[in-house]
């Protein structure tokens, strides 16, 4: 049987509400394989020009701007590859994922358990052409063809650095650990790896320093949530920094990548650099940061 794929882009909601587990299981459940994940910022200018209406076609009621902003500075989103064996992959998930609204939606989809309308929990493309236009629309051409190549040829290395790095690495907005500098910084450095993995599958041994470098942030962030008080987990995380900026360094395959990883260990390691350098830096390298995550991050240098 032929392979097909499309895309599912998990929604702010759905992480704020710690949906995104029972999602992902509800892929796999119909058949709909997540081979890749990362967490990215979506913006309100970039949803809008994903449900335009095609040339001729019945226009769609939408909400204001202002309510998608609204919704998209929540959090980040999980935009996941989904592999399905046969045909019919955007239909497969098409009918996962319920009616719009969730009063219509039928029990068992994902969206019977969402919100309303607009906080639905997943996004999805109606055919294997809307997949191709709005991955480039999401992520830009480049790291969307990255990710193609994982739909096409999935990777078990990458999948387990992505989907099974994906909770780790999600911003916490809640709980006694929400407000940690080294456990913030921890999964920024998850991000990094996910990240990584999608666009350096191609090049040799990225992926096994990758590997290396998960299994110690992993360890580290078992290491961190077990320490009570900040000043032992600061000192803890500072004593593995120099080992995981090294293999972050390593797998890096972009200068601004490389500074990302830098700046977050400077930020670590209490550097009284500026903040705007490190916001910078992290902006360039495409790495989401959560409003919480930077208000943390940035109050590190003023004390």
């Amino acid at each position: 049987m032929s392979i097909n794929w499309t895309y599912a882009l998990v929604t702010p909601d759905a992480l704020v509400t710690g949906a995104l587990s029972r999602t992902l299981a509800a892929f796999r459940s119909a058949g709909l394989d997540p081979v890749a994940a990362e967490l990215i910022r979506v913006d309100v200018d970039t949803m809008l020009r994903l449900y335009d209406t095609p040339p001729g076609s019945r226009p769609v009621a939408l909400p204001p701007p202002r309510a998608f902003r609204l919704w998209y500075d929540l959090g980040p989103a999980c935009l996941t590859i989904l592999r399905h064996d046969g045909a019919g992959a955007c239909a497969a998930m098409s009918r996962l994922k319920g009616a719009t609204d969730p009063a219509a939606a039928r029990p068992g989809s994902i969206r019977h358990a969402a919100e309303n309308v607009l906080m639905n929990l997943v996004h999805c493309p109606d055919d294997e052409p809307s997949a191709l236009a709005e991955l480039d629309l999401l992520v830009g051409p480049r790291h969307a063809e990255a990710l193609r190549l994982q739909a096409a040829v999935a990777d078990d290395r990458v999948r387990l650095l992505t989907v099974g790095t994906v909770e780790a690495a999600a911003p916490l907005f809640a709980g006694p650990h929400a407000l940690s500098l080294p456990l913030a910084v921890n999964r920024v450095r998850l991000r990094v790896v996910q990240h990584l993995a999608i666009t350096g599958m191609a090049v040799p041994d990225v992926l096994l320093l990758l590997e290396e470098a998960r299994l110690v942030l992993l360890e580290e962030r078992g290491e961190l949530m077990g320490i009570e008080t900040s000043p032992a987990r600061i000192a803890a995380a500072r004593a593995r920094d120099g080992r995981v900026r090294a293999l972050l360094r390593a797998a890096a395959r972009t200068s601004a990548m490389e500074n990302a990883v830098d700046r977050l260990s400077e930020v670590l390691m209490g550097s009284s650099e500026g903040w705007a350098p490190f916001l910078e830096a992290i902006r360039a390298a495409d790495v989401y940061l959560s409003a919480t995550e930077s208000a943390v991050l940035e109050q590190s240098h003023y004390l």
